[in-house]
């Protein structure tokens, strides 16, 4: 059992909290991290995959939602496909979520080889039927 909690305890402390800022969730976002990144704003090496993760607690009770990325490039948004767009599934499967339940949205992606190196911002989204109930901006940059 010390074993275990001393793994978990590990996992935990080697997440980095990942600069953002928020544009317009309803929901209170508590952590937005990545134990794949190494600094706050994370650099994105072509070719590899990391894991995005936000934390948050809805401020009214979910039955669906979906999930969407856009990389925003010099003011305009880009849509990126999402292996997940399911934000339920995304969010462990715990839909419906009551409100002011916290839980925690994981999206994994792989950064392209054809992707141009530059610096963006990612943003990430969460709608249900009702409302948006994450947006969260988050520089990253792209390298070679």
């Amino acid at each position: 059992m010390f074993v275990y909690l001393l793994v978990a305890l590990v996992a935990v402390s080697s997440a980095v909290d990942l600069m953002h800022t928020d544009c317009g969730s309803t929901a209170v976002v508590t952590r937005v991290f990545s134990d794949d990144c190494d600094s706050k704003v994370c650099k994105l090496k072509k070719g590899n995959s990391y894991q995005i993760q936000i934390s948050y607690k809805p401020k009214s009770d979910v039955k669906t939602m979906s999930a969407y990325l856009y990389g925003v490039i010099a003011g305009i948004p880009v849509p990126f496909p999402l292996p997940q767009p399911d934000g339920c599934a995304a969010s462990g499967g715990v839909c419906p979520i009551a409100a002011g339940t916290e839980v925690t949205f994981s999206e994994a992606l792989k950064v392209q080889q054809a992707y141009p190196s530059m610096k963006l911002i990612s943003r990430w989204k969460l709608h249900s039927d009702q409302e948006q109930v994450i947006c969260v901006n988050i520089p990253v940059i792209i390298v070679s």
